[in-house]
C-alpha cells in the first residue's frame, strides 16, 4: 500500500508541475535598416525613417550607419520622435555604428566587434515578457566588396572603378580563388566569427540582422549563375554559409526559397532624393545584403517582406524587373537610404509558469 500511495503521489506532483508550465506563444516583429548616415543622405531623411517605423511598426528594429553625428544620440532622437507618435520604444545603443530600438526592455548591450567604420557587432539581451532572446546587430566591412568582380568592377581595391577590357566595358573577373581571396581581406569573416563565438554558449534564442555587404550562398547558385551579372560565377559567400553551418536560418531565404522568383534585393535601392546609389554603372549589381537571421528552438516564421521601394538601379537605370512575386511594404512612402529594409515577423514559445 505504501508502495502504492507513494506512486500516487509522485503521479499527482507530476500533475501539478506539468499544469503550471504550459507553453506560450508570442509573435514578434523585427525590422533591419540600413538608414545610409543616420537618413542625412536625402533631404528630409530622418522624417522619413520615422515614417517607415510608424508605417511598420515593428517590435524590435537594428539600425544600421547610426553615427552620431556631432556628438548627437541619435537613437534617442528617434526613439524620441516614433514616441510623440503614439509608438514607445526602448533605446539601445553600445557603440559602432549599429543600434537598437524595442517595445520590450533591451540590457546588457556589448560590443562583440569594432573595426571603426569597417565592421560592428553588437548583442543585447531583450526581455519579452521574462523570456530572453539575444538581438545582434552587425554592420560588416563595405572594402574588398567582391561580389562587383564578376560584374566587371574593383570593390574598392585599387579603387570602385571599371576594369576595363580595353574599350570601355566591364571585364569580369570570374575566377573563383581570386573572387575568394579578395573578399578574404576584408574584416567580414572576423566579425562574423566573433559573432559565432560569443554566442555558441548561448541557451537563449538569437536574431541577428544588419547589412552584410555580402550577399548569399543562397542566391549565387546554378539557378542564377546567368543572371543578375554573375557572369556565370556560382559562389559559396563565406559568412552566410558560415551561418548556415552553425545552424542560423536565414528568414528571407527560408521563407522563400526559390532564388530566382524571390531574389528579394536589398541594394541598390531607389531614394527619395532622385539620384542614382549604384556603383557600377555598366553592370546589374543588385543582391540581397541585408539579412535577419534567427537561431532557436520552436520559432516559426510568419511572414517576411522587403521594406521599401520596388525599383533598384540596372545598368544606372530604375526598374522593378524580378520584383512581381516579392512581398514589399512601405513601397509608396519617400525613401530615404540606398539600401531596402527587411522584415520578417517571427512566432516565439517561451515556457511559462502559472503560479497560481
Amino acid at each position: 500500500m505504501k508502495k502504492i500511495s507513494t506512486y500516487i503521489l509522485v503521479f499527482v506532483f507530476s500533475l501539478i508541475i506539468t499544469s503550471c508550465e504550459n507553453k506560450s506563444e508570442i509573435e514578434l516583429s523585427f525590422l533591419t535598416f540600413n538608414v545610409w548616415q543616420e537618413g542625412t543622405s536625402v533631404p528630409n531623411g530622418f522624417d522619413q525613417i520615422r515614417d517607415v517605423i510608424l508605417e511598420t511598426n515593428p517590435d524590435i528594429v537594428c539600425f544600421v550607419e547610426v553615427r552620431n553625428y556631432k556628438e548627437q544620440d541619435w537613437t534617442t532622437k528617434i526613439v524620441k520622435a516614433l514616441a510623440e507618435n503614439g509608438q514607445e520604444y526602448y533605446r539601445g545603443y553600445a557603440g559602432g555604428d549599429v543600434s537598437f530600438i524595442s517595445k520590450y526592455p533591451l540590457n546588457n548591450g556589448k560590443q562583440v566587434f569594432t573595426n571603426t567604420d569597417m565592421g560592428t557587432v553588437v548583442n543585447f539581451d531583450v526581455n519579452v515578457d521574462g523570456n530572453i532572446i539575444v538581438v545582434s546587430g552587425v554592420h560588416l566591412d563595405y572594402t574588398y566588396y567582391a561580389s562587383n568582380l564578376p560584374r566587371g568592377y574593383n570593390g574598392g581595391d585599387p579603387n570602385w572603378e571599371l576594369i576595363d577590357d580595353g574599350s570601355g566595358n566591364p571585364k569580369p573577373n570570374t575566377v573563383l580563388d581570386s573572387i575568394q581571396a579578395y573578399s578574404f581581406k576584408s574584416s567580414r569573416d572576423e566579425a562574423i566569427t566573433s559573432f559565432i563565438n560569443a554566442v555558441k554558449s548561448e541557451s537563449n534564442s538569437v536574431i541577428l540582422m544588419g547589412d552584410f555587404n555580402e550577399p548569399s550562398f543562397l542566391d549565387w547558385t546554378e539557378n542564377t549563375k546567368d543572371m543578375f551579372n554573375h557572369n556565370g560565377v556560382v559562389f559559396p559567400w563565406d559568412n552566410t554559409k558560415k551561418l548556415h553551418q552553425e545552424g542560423f536560418v536565414d528568414a528571407f531565404r527560408a521563407f522563400y526559397p526559390d532564388e530566382v522568383a524571390n531574389p528579394g534585393f536589398t541594394w541598390p535601392s531607389k531614394t527619395s532624393h532622385k539620384k542614382s546609389t549604384s556603383w557600377t554603372p555598366l553592370a546589374d549589381e543588385r543582391d540581397r545584403v541585408d539579412y535577419i537571421f534567427f537561431k532557436g528552438n520552436e520559432i516559426k516564421i510568419k511572414d517576411v517582406s522587403i521594406v521599401g521601394p520596388k525599383a533598384s538601379y540596372v545598368y544606372n537605370k530604375l526598374e522593378t524587373l524580378n520584383t512581381d512575386k516579392d512581398k514589399f511594404m512601405a513601397s509608396d512612402l519617400s525613401w530615404p537610404s540606398d539600401h531596402k529594409a527587411v522584415y520578417a515577423k517571427l512566432l516565439f514559445k517561451f515556457n511559462v509558469r502559472n503560479n497560481q
